[in-house]
């Protein structure tokens, strides 16, 4: 709860600074603007002022002549004129509010529009206009801006009270907002928390909005599914090979507790030897094969480039010698060039154990057909035996683990029942799917289809 509420003060803190941020970007720009607005008012102003002097000035009297125009861009007054000669730079005529500013350095520069303070009127705008008759010289308009800097005084004075009281409304809404965004996230925390190895059956109500939380949600939930699927099988897989073990560990223990009970023969010792390597034979067997089952997984993202073609000449190659014993005839009724990238390992379990359990479950001197080619963007690999056939109501059941049919069950069939899983899992990696055909007695036919991923 607390590295929640610590997320979320972090959370504000950056945003109040942010937001804080923002706001004194904001409202520098925004006073700024203003300012320079009301600034260019009052000199549009000054300049209407200038040339209505300009177009009535008769010398030497100029109180006589200033009429100030009735629509100004702004209202300025009190308006100060001053008529100044170009010789010497002194005034020719001037309104009786002009004050004595020093501006000869400014006419000089030629600045048309200035502000300057004064000691009386603080800031004043002044606008200068060059004039060639009836005198040459300068008309000086000025202005105080008192009443403008009184009114910027009051907005920034406004904007100083309001932008804190904005900032806290603000904190206050994400802090809200903050609080329904986290609440789901406590209750997926909590409800996290409760779920346990042994109770996994529990998952998070899924909300009704349509949102990132509600992915959060479903995606916990598939997870909780997944693990749940994952220890069942954890568990299924420890009683399989518990049960599977079982056997010929008490056949080796019953053996060997035999030959103990009292002195046998040197041929009898021998017997119980074989019979007891036999099944250790069989345990190592099946302990590759289950290591096999578990590598599968690691094995997802080692891909090479792969000819298929050559892959299973090798394998069919290596299985020859267990077909020879049986006088069985491997044929390849349809062999094409395929290249494919995929992993090699993935492969090869899957071409081993689909021919290798055709080998076992042939009749003698029979015949094993074997195609691999392209259909309609899928990679076929199919394998038809003439062997003992498998009942319908297995066939689902032939990728189970440890599942092994009645037929199967016999003892001079090697095997474990977890080839064909081995075969599932790899297919299910590399996205493949495998297809069962049988007649009891008459044989099977093996039907492998992988999407051909270019």
């Amino acid at each position: 709860m607390n590295n929640k509420e610590n997320l979320k003060k972090i959370v504000l803190w950056w945003l109040g600074t942010f937001i804080a941020l923002i706001l004194i970007v904001f409202n520098t720009i925004f006073y700024q603007t203003l300012k320079y607005s009301f600034y260019d008012r009052v000199k549009n102003s000054l300049i209407l002022v200038s040339h209505n002097i300009k177009d009535n000035f008769t010398p030497p009297s100029i109180n006589k002549i200033v009429t100030i125009p009735s629509k100004l861009d702004y209202p300025i007054s009190p308006v100060m004129i001053a008529v100044f000669g170009s010789k010497n730079m002194k005034i020719i005529a001037k309104s009786i509010t002009f004050m004595d500013i020093n501006l000869g350095k400014y006419i000089k520069e030629n600045q048309e529009f200035l502000i300057v303070h004064n000691k009386r009127y603080g800031k004043i705008a002044i606008y200068i206009i060059k004039i060639v008759a009836p005198i040459k010289g300068y008309i000086v308009v000025a202005t105080p801006l008192y009443r403008i800097d009184l009114k910027l005084q009051d907005i920034f004075i406004k904007m100083i009270i309001l932008n804190p009281i904005l900032l806290i409304l603000l904190l206050l809404g994400a802090n809200m907002i903050l609080d329904r965004v986290l609440n789901p996230i406590k209750e997926i925390t909590k409800a996290a928390n409760e779920i346990s190895v042994g109770d996994l059956d529990r998952i998070i109500p899924i909300p009704l909005q349509n949102d990132e939380i509600k992915d959060l949600v479903l995606a916990f939930n598939s997870m909780v599914i997944r693990l749940r699927n994952g220890i069942d099988m954890i568990h299924r897989f420890n009683s399989d090979v518990s049960h599977e073990l079982r056997t010929p560990l008490t056949v080796l223990k019953g053996e060997i507790q035999l030959a103990l009970r009292k002195d046998r023969d040197k041929e009898y010792y021998k017997d119980v030897l074989k019979k007891s390597l036999k099944e250790i034979d069989y345990m190592i067997d099946m302990v590759e094969e289950m290591l096999m089952f578990s590598k599968i997984d690691s094995e997802v993202e080692q891909k090479e480039n792969l000819n298929l073609d050559e892959l299973l000449l090798k394998v069919v190659s290596k299985l020859s010698f267990k077909a020879k014993h049986k006088n069985l005839k491997i044929e390849f009724e349809k062999i094409e060039p395929i290249k494919i990238k995929s992993n090699p390992f993935l492969i090869n379990a899957i071409f081993i154990n689909i021919i290798d359990n055709a080998i076992k479950y042939s009749k003698e001197n029979g015949v094993i057909k074997i195609s691999l080619y392209k259909d309609d963007g899928n990679i076929i690999f199919e394998v038809m035996d003439t062997g003992v056939g498998i009942k319908k109501e297995d066939l689902e059941h032939l990728t189970e683990r440890f599942y092994r049919s009645d037929i199967s069950r016999n003892r001079d069939i090697k095997g474990f029942g977890l080839g064909l899983s081995i075969v599932k899992k790899a297919l299910d990696t590399i996205d493949g799917k495998i297809k069962f055909d049988s007649i009891l007695g008459k044989g099977t036919i093996v039907t492998i289809k992988i999407k051909d991923k270019k």
